[in-house]
């Protein structure tokens, strides 16, 4: 053993009489051809002394050091269970993820005003030689900025929520045809014609906001006798309970309003309450995520609920494909996960 006492590996191959090269691979599982009893002497070896593996000298050797970058705040619980989901699919993988965002998380929603921060963010996770991004829009907005600074490094990344033309990596979305056809339905059954829309800043960073709008009106727009009217967010979505107050006061005076999130439903809940008008019996609301807060309003939300821990599996297995050789080698794979529509007491019949 070393004059420091930590034990090398040089000090688990002579303990088990075998070389250096056999207890690396025995070590690694590599076992296939070694004897059990080669193997086992190997194992029992490496307990005994308290051998632990160097991954930055493995890194070394393999040119990957098992980390991946995750670059998802924590923003809300939809986000964190979407980190959820990717740190149990990497553990399972034996991959470490190192999790970074910037700026307060307060006011995280439109921190892509400082772009570059993000690409600065990004280069301290090349800098560290992770094997693969994953990140959340604002960061994909800031690598695809970057893009040819940073293509010779030729890692896989997987954004979700986030779409670009062309693609620049692997993409993770909720499918959301299929969600706003389910609101729609569910609205245009009860009998509601008259559908406002509610959208959120819809920046650059934001395709899951501006596509979510778009498909929720092309299916509201299939029944001839109903009509669709959106509103969105200024850019950095300070004037939610202004532009809700407009909504509802508008000529066009909906019986529904449709959130592109629940965030943005909250802001119609704050409206309705000081214009005086009850929900659902004045108004129907329908949110989306299904976010921690959305079952204690009051009435409690109809949202459609996403399923961001298979989102989170999904990006996680994604990157691990690549690594591993398992995909199929195209430039990029566009996932899409189907969502839930959850029935609450917001959504009723319009008054007659």
């Amino acid at each position: 053993m070393n004059q420091k006492g930590v034990p090398r590996l040089k000090d688990v191959a002579e303990a088990a009489n075998v070389s250096v090269s056999a207890a690396s691979k025995i070590l690694r599982g590599d076992q296939a051809r070694f004897g059990a009893d080669t193997c086992q002497r190997v194992i029992d070896a490496a307990k005994a002394l308290g051998w632990r593996r160097n991954l930055l000298v493995s890194g070394i050797q393999t040119g990957r050091t098992k980390t991946i970058g995750v670059m998802i705040p924590p923003y809300d619980s939809f986000w964190v269970n979407v980190l959820s989901g990717i740190h149990r699919r990497l553990a399972e993988a034996d991959y470490l993820p190192i999790t970074v965002w910037q700026g307060d998380l307060g006011r995280m929603p439109h921190f892509e005003v400082d772009e570059k921060e993000g690409a600065r963010q990004i280069n301290r996770l090349l800098d560290r030689r992770v094997d693969a991004l994953i990140m959340w829009p604002a960061f994909g907005v800031a690598y695809q900025d970057h893009l040819v600074d940073l293509a010779e490094r030729n890692l896989p990344v997987v954004v979700i929520d986030y779409r670009s033309d062309p693609p620049f990596g692997d993409t993770v979305t909720t499918n959301e045809t299929q969600a706003a056809k389910m609101v729609a339905k569910h609205l245009l059954d009860l009998g509601h014609r008259r559908i406002a829309c509610i959208s959120s800043r819809e920046t650059k960073s934001q395709t899951w906001a501006w596509e979510r709008r778009q498909e929720f009106e092309r299916a509201v727009q299939v029944a001839s006798d109903a009509e669709v009217k959106s509103w969105r967010l200024n850019r950095t979505g300070t004037d939610g309970l202004e532009v809700a107050t407009k909504l509802l006061t508008d000529p066009f005076r909906p019986t529904a309003v449709f959130a592109v999130s629940d965030h943005e439903a909250m802001h119609v809940y704050d409206a309705a309450v000081t214009l005086g008008l009850s929900i659902p019996q004045d108004l129907s609301v329908v949110g989306f995520a299904d976010l921690d807060f959305s079952s204690h309003l009051v009435p409690p939300l109809t949202t459609v609920r996403q399923r961001p821990d298979e989102i989170g599996v999904k990006a996680a297995s994604l990157v691990l494909d690549r690594l591993e050789g398992r995909s199929d080698g195209g430039p990029s794979e566009q996932a899409r996960i189907d969502a839930d529509l959850i029935l609450r007491d917001s959504s009723a019949p319009p008054a007659r």
